[in-house]
C-alpha cells in the first residue's frame, strides 16, 4: 500500500517542480518582454548589435553588399542586418508604420524587396524608425524566448496610438 501512495506523491513532486520552473521562466520572460517594450532606440540598437555579434560572431557583413543608405545610423544598419540573418522572424509581423498601403506584406518587406534578399534591398526601412525599431524588438524578444504571439501583442501595445489613429 505504501508503494502506491509513493508513486502519486513522487509524480506530484515532479509535476510541481516543472510547474515552478515554468512559472519562473514565465516571470523572467515577462520582465524581459516589458523591458524591451519600453527600451529607448539607442539601447535597442546596442542590445541588438550584441545579440547579432553573439549569434553570428564570424559573419562577413560585407558579403551582403548593403547599399549606402543602410549606413545612415547604427540603428538602421542593425535593422538591415537583422533582416538578412533573421528573415523568418521578421516575416511573422506586419509593420506598424502602415506600409502595407505600399504593398508590404510583412515587416521583412521594409528591408528586402518583396521580402526576398534575391530581389535586393528596399530603402523604406532606412527612413522609418518604426521599421528598424520593430526589427530590433523582435530580435531581443526572440533571444529571450518570447513566443511570436506575445511579440505581436507587444507591438499592438507599443503602437496602440498609431492603431487608433490609422486602424489595424
Amino acid at each position: 500500500m505504501k508503494k502506491i501512495t509513493l508513486i502519486p506523491f513522487s509524480l506530484f513532486v515532479v509535476v510541481l517542480f516543472f510547474a515552478l520552473v515554468q512559472a519562473s521562466f514565465a516571470v523572467q520572460n515577462d520582465e524581459v518582454f516589458i523591458r524591451v517594450l519600453n527600451t529607448s532606440m539607442a539601447d535597442l540598437t546596442e542590445e541588438a548589435r550584441q545579440i547579432l555579434e553573439k549569434r553570428y560572431p564570424d559573419e562577413n557583413w560585407e558579403h551582403y553588399d548593403f547599399p549606402s543608405y543602410v549606413y545612415t545610423s547604427d540603428a538602421v544598419e542593425t535593422g538591415y542586418k537583422i533582416a538578412v540573418k533573421e528573415p523568418e522572424l521578421l516575416r511573422n509581423f506586419k509593420c506598424y508604420c502602415f506600409c502595407d498601403a505600399m504593398g508590404h506584406q510583412s515587416l521583412l518587406w521594409c528591408f528586402l524587396k518583396e521580402g526576398d534578399i534575391e530581389k535586393g534591398f528596399d530603402d523604406h526601412g532606412a527612413d522609418c524608425n518604426v521599421c528598424y525599431g520593430q526589427a530590433m524588438m523582435a530580435l531581443l524578444w526572440d533571444e529571450a524566448g518570447v513566443p511570436v504571439e506575445r511579440m505581436q501583442q507587444g507591438y499592438e501595445k507599443k503602437f496602440e496610438r498609431l492603431i487608433e489613429q490609422f486602424g489595424k
